[in-house]
């Protein structure tokens, strides 16, 4: 059971990476045939992809740093 939850978990990112390759070609009207525009594509989605994994160290970071465990105030009433 778990191991067809983790290709499912992997499945769902490769499509979220697939699916943001496809946005930033078709927003940027990029021809993946033309050496040139196939750089900047590389360019812009090696950009964004740093981008996506520095908010994802910050978004970790910031959880790790919360106090998850909740005051002992159970005895002062």
């Amino acid at each position: 059971m778990t191991q067809v939850r983790m290709k499912i978990i992997i499945l769902v990112i490769i499509k979220f990476f697939l699916i943001s390759a496809l946005f930033i070609v078709s927003n940027e009207n990029l021809h993946l045939n033309d050496n040139i525009e196939r750089e900047k594509f590389f360019d812009i989605y090696s950009t964004w992809l740093s981008g996506v994994f520095h908010q994802t160290q910050v978004l970790i970071d910031s959880t790790l740093d919360l106090k998850w465990l909740p005051q002992n105030n159970i005895g002062q009433s």
